[in-house]
């Protein structure tokens, strides 16, 4: 796919800028019809530095990881440079065309960021269209393009058409953050104060780029602004696709340990776990004496038990007392031939179901007969986007008007399309074959289990010493969801200053998001407890904008995103010690160390943005962006500068830093506070 990018990219260029090569003069080339003053190719451009430093802990918690795959501390999080070159012609009175490269590098990022890659907002080939009209009231801009409908500050609401890259987490203005894509756009002027838009776009296979989810099988480590919810799904420590084959590991372990401890050999009994379906996490953990316990379980044979070093009267023979606590964190933690020395967020010293921050603390239900289902599972993290088809692309409406009399402008827009957010869902597979969960629960009496096992196309359960070892599969796909706009501005005159009040309206449907059911979880239903719920949302900025004191530019957001499916709810199933919660949870913020924190149902910020304009000639402008998250009190600040030197140089300064909630959409990068400086010549 991306050898056909560029080929159709190289082929674009090489037919847009062949007339400005014809040699021939017009009789003799049978290009009569041109007019070759309009051919003259106008080249400018812009090279840009910009190096930034932490103010706070920064990579030292995320740390770079170097060639030699050792992790190094570094301070840098930018030193960057990039040199744009844009390319403009004039074919005719009524169509020319654009081009803008560019070529970056940036030493202080890992694999994947540093340098130019495609569909991220350093593609080599920034833009590329050709603009025309036909007739009078038709124009049409053809090619690699962005489009803005929405202009809210520090977060976007309509501004839908092209995904974000989001490597800087924000930091990055909307322009430059944007992917720019392949799409026809085309807009009828219906009257002098309204038209009608629509668009096409070809490309509808990319994403947000959000870090993380480039390089799955390093979680991209040591990039600084990967979220805590990515890093919950690929992270080295805390991520799913780590924390499964380590699971396996465990299972194996105990399979082997039990296998020696009732029959002498650890192979003799490869699904021994399947037949302690009574026996749980928590329940292991709370046996004080093990060896005493495989003994009585085991025809009083004491041989057998000494093969793993374990007491079984209490120590009086010589061997040890390991409690069940003992032994899972013991076989979890403890380097080989002890334990499989897990280097994932598995297993802490100390299993607390009660206030869970480890895996196995949110599996205390979870039976060792399900275990057996888990004995040298596999992870895999794959990447399904659709794929291009001129017939699937993504179509959007705006009808744009003003009324100048009462100073109203307004949109009205839809758009159908494939969400920018990528949508990831778990599932089994063994050799290929998908795989079904499927949950048994026994009633012993004074309590009950669930059993989960892993059943194959025909009905029969996964047996991994036939079929080879369950895979747990977690696929990033696309969702296409319908969206409703609608913007407005209307401009109020009194008497302090002239004040614009805007807005902008979004309805989304059958978006994708997560629901995490922790009942499931608990008994051992790994792909069960996340999965994807469709949900409608209503989200809303209402702004004033205000000039006062001469030049100081003014702007207050209110902002809210409303889940109107959000799910918040205790469930206990069959197998359950306790009620457990099923919510919504937010990619962003979700993670084994916070519970996987809920969601908010109404996601409220607010934004005070200042500008102004210093210097002679307004040379200097000073902006500042706050931004405050109301729920969790999390808040991203960013100062910058820009200082006109001459008429080609241009010099910046910003500082960014972060605070609250330690997992919240800010406050989790509040090591990553940072400040920059750079230049840009203009040429």
């Amino acid at each position: 796919m991306k050898f056909n990018k560029i080929a159709l990219s190289i082929a674009a260029i090489g037919l847009l800028t062949f007339p400005s090569i014809v040699s021939a003069d017009e009789e003799e080339s049978g290009f009569s019809w041109l007019d070759r003053e309009t051919w003259e190719l106008r080249t400018s451009g812009e090279v840009i530095g910009k190096i930034g430093g932490f103010t706070g802990n920064g990579k030292s918690t995320n740390p770079k990881v170097n060639d030699q795959g050792e992790a190094e501390a570094a301070d840098l999080f930018k030193s960057e440079i990039t040199a744009k070159l844009y390319l403009n012609q004039e074919i005719s009175d009524d169509t020319s065309w654009h081009a803008g490269l560019q070529f970056n590098h940036d030493d202080s990022q890992i694999d994947g960021y540093r340098a130019t890659r495609q569909d991220t907002q350093f593609d080599w080939l920034r833009e590329l269209y050709v603009d025309t009209k036909t007739g009078e009231n038709m124009s049409w801009r053809l090619g690699k393009q962005q489009v803005v409908w929405g202009k809210a500050d520090g977060a976007k609401f309509l501004d839908i058409i092209n995904p974000t890259d989001y490597r800087h987490w924000a930091q990055d203005s909307n322009e430059n953050s944007r992917i720019p894509l392949w799409m026809i756009n085309g807009e009828y002027a219906i009257t002098d104060t309204s038209s009608l838009q629509v668009i096409y776009v070809l490309q509808h296979d990319v994403t947000n780029q959000i870090p993380g989810l480039y390089n799955t099988d390093t979680g991209d480590q040591g990039q600084p602004f990967v979220p805590i919810g990515v890093d919950t799904l690929v992270g080295q420590y805390n991520g799913f696709t780590n924390i499964g084959p380590e699971m396996g590991m465990v299972s194996g372990a105990f399979t082997q340990a039990f296998s020696t401890a009732f029959a002498g050999d650890p192979t003799a009994m490869p699904h021994i776990l399947q037949g302690f379906g009574g026996m749980t996490v928590a329940g292991f953990t709370q046996i004080p004496d093990v060896g005493a316990f495989i003994y009585s379980q085991n025809g009083n044979n004491a041989d057998n038990v000494h093969l793993l070093g374990l007491s079984v009267d209490g120590g009086t023979d010589g061997y040890m007392v390991v409690n069940g606590n003992q032994m899972l964190s013991s076989t979890a933690n403890s380097p080989y031939p002890y334990g499989i020395g897990a280097t994932t967020n598995l297993m802490g010293a100390t299993l607390n179901t009660g206030a869970p921050k480890t895996m196995f603390d949110y599996m205390g239900d979870t039976t060792f007969a399900t275990f057996d289902a888990f004995v040298g599972m596999n992870s895999s993290y794959r990447k399904e986007h659709s794929k291009i088809d001129p017939a699937d692309g993504n179509l959007g409406f705006k009808y744009a008007a003003k009324n100048d009399d009462i100073g109203l402008n307004y949109t009205f827009n839809y758009f159908y399309h494939y969400d920018n957010n990528p949508v990831v869902t778990p599932s089994w597979e063994a050799n290929g074959e998908a795989l079904t969960a499927n949950a048994t629960t026994t009633d012993f009496g004074p309590f009950k289990t669930t059993t989960m096992n892993l059943l194959k196309a025909d009905g029969s359960a996964l047996d991994y010493t036939v079929d080879g070892p369950a895979t747990m599969v977690f696929t990033e796909t696309q969702n296409k969801i319908n969206t409703f706009g609608l913007s407005f501005d209307y401009g109020i005159d009194n008497s302090f200053a002239p004040v614009i009040l805007r807005s902008e309206i979004v309805y989304d449907k059958d978006t994708l998001v997560p629901v995490v059911d922790l009942g499931k979880l608990a008994y051992g239903d790994l792909a069960g407890a996340f999965q994807n719920e469709k949900a409608d949302f209503l989200s809303y900025v209402v702004g004033l904008d205000v000039t006062v004191m001469t030049n100081l530019f003014v702007s207050v957001q209110f902002m809210d995103k409303w889940n109107l499916d959000y799910v918040n709810q205790d469930v206990q199933y069959d197998g359950n010690t306790q009620a457990y919660s099923k919510h919504t949870a937010n990619m962003a913020t979700m993670s084994l160390e916070n519970g996987f924190k809920p969601a908010e149902e109404h996601q409220i910020m607010y934004t005070l943005f200042l500008s102004k304009p210093f210097l002679a000639g307004d040379a200097m402008r000073v902006n500042n962006i706050f931004l405050l998250e109301n729920q969790r009190g999390g808040w991203w600040d960013r100062l910058d500068l820009e200082y006109s030197y001459s008429d080609n140089i241009v010099l910046t300064a910003a500082l960014n830093q972060y605070g609250g909630d330690k997992y919240g959409v800010f406050g989790q990068f509040e090591d990553m506070g940072n400040v920059e400086v750079g230049f840009k010549y203009i040429f």
